[in-house]
Order: structure tokens, then C-alpha cells, then sequence
């Protein structure tokens, strides 16, 4: 009988946190950006995150974006960058609107001054007019936004900005400016490559049937363990 109230009890723990694994559903997401000039002629970010449904939160945001402007004959392939910190998002009550954005370094600076402001081009800590008084991080963003009622993307409000050192054209040419991605409906202007989103694909990631086979398999045995439960 102790055995069978352990297993009732590990049992309804592991049900419990199979019915929070599915509230908190993982998504797909890759974002195309149309780069004109670059010699690939996309940026695209493909990664993943988790969207609690419940309490309207994203976390987890995470992926991988690739250096737009390489392979070139000079500098032959780039390492994608890998964008791990979630450092920003917000919900809009009224219309459902989500917007996060992931970096790679632990940093929201980005640009010329602080912070990482859409439209701005010239990176952090560079020497024009004497310095801002920060020193680079060579720091990359991508900017996701959907609405949570339908979970389609907002294509117009999907950003990127790449003030690592291979960013545009690397430091020998034009090394202060950053590579940068955004709608001419956001700020009124393209991307300092001409970049701009094109599109922004977000998909559930199926639950592995096993998840729900397991959990219907506790609720069999909490049954048999009631059954048997002397009177």
C-alpha cells in the first residue's frame, strides 16, 4: 500500500508538470530580413521560445542569426551568431500585441549613446565626436513581435541589429557602422544595407504523444490505487 500512495503521489507531481508543459507551449520562429546589397541577400534568424497562454508571458527566447555580409572571397565564411538573453518584452492588454527582444551579449546597449534604438546605425563606444564614455561590445539584437490571439507574426515590427566587428564590411572599412534590418513603415527607412523584414514564421512545437500517453497512464494508476484503498 505505501508503495502504491508513492507512486499515486510522484504520479499526480509528474501529471501536474506535464499539464504545465502543455500551458507553456514552445514555438518555432524564423525571421527573414531582404538585404539588397550584402552578398548573401538575406539575414535570418531561426530559433525558439515559450508562451504561457495563462499568464500572457514570454520567456526563453533564444536562437541563431547569421553575419549577412559573409562568405566573401577576403573573409570567406562567419560563424552564425548565437543570441541567448532575453533581455526585453512586453504585452499589450487591449490588442494582444507581444514584442521580445534577444541579444547576444547580457548587454541592451547596442548603438552610439546606450541603448538600442530602431533607425540608429553607429555602434556603442565608437570615437566620433569624442566618445559616448562606453567602451564596444560588439553586441547583437533580434526584435520578435506577434499578437498573442492569433500567434501571426507582426512583420513590420520584426527588428535586427549586428555591431559585431564583420557587421558591415568589418572594422578596416566602415567599422563604427552597424548592419541593421527594420520596415520602412517602423522608422520611415530601411536598414543601413537597404535590409528590411520580409517575413516571420511562428509555429507550435508539437508535445511528443509520449507526454500525454504518460500522463493518462498516472490517472490510470490514481484509479487503481483509489480501488484498492480499503474501506
Amino acid at each position: 500500500m505505501k508503495l502504491i500512495k508513492l507512486a499515486v503521489a510522484v504520479g499526480t507531481i509528474s501529471l501536474l508538470a506535464s499539464i504545465q508543459m502543455a500551458q507553456a507551449a514552445l514555438y518555432n520562429v524564423t525571421g527573414i530580413f531582404d538585404e539588397p546589397q550584402t552578398m548573401i541577400g538575406t539575414t535570418t534568424f531561426t530559433g525558439t521560445f515559450d508562451w504561457d497562454a495563462v499568464t500572457n508571458t514570454l520567456s526563453g527566447l533564444q536562437g541563431t542569426m547569421n553575419a549577412t555580409m559573409y562568405p566573401n572571397t577576403m573573409t570567406g565564411a562567419v560563424p552564425d551568431y548565437n543570441l541567448t538573453n532575453q533581455l526585453a518584452f512586453s504585452y499589450d492588454d487591449a490588442t494582444g500585441d507581444v514584442v521580445a527582444t534577444v541579444f547576444k551579449e547580457n548587454s541592451t546597449d547596442m548603438f552610439f549613446g546606450g541603448g538600442y534604438t530602431t533607425g540608429d546605425t553607429i555602434k556603442l563606444g565608437a570615437s566620433l565626436l569624442g566618445g559616448d564614455g562606453f567602451t564596444s561590445n560588439e553586441n547583437v539584437y533580434f526584435t520578435l513581435a506577434f499578437n498573442a490571439n492569433t500567434m501571426l507574426g507582426n512583420v513590420d515590427q520584426m527588428i535586427y541589429g549586428d555591431c559585431a566587428p564583420t557587421g558591415l564590411m568589418g572594422p578596416m572599412m566602415t567599422g563604427n557602422t552597424c548592419m541593421t534590418g527594420h520596415s520602412v513603415a517602423l522608422v520611415g527607412f530601411a536598414g543601413s544595407m537597404g535590409g528590411t523584414p520580409v517575413s516571420l514564421n511562428i509555429s507550435a512545437v508539437p508535445v511528443p504523444a509520449a507526454v500525454w500517453l504518460f500522463g493518462s497512464g498516472l490517472v490510470g494508476l490514481i484509479g487503481i490505487a483509489r480501488h484498492r484503498k480499503p474501506a
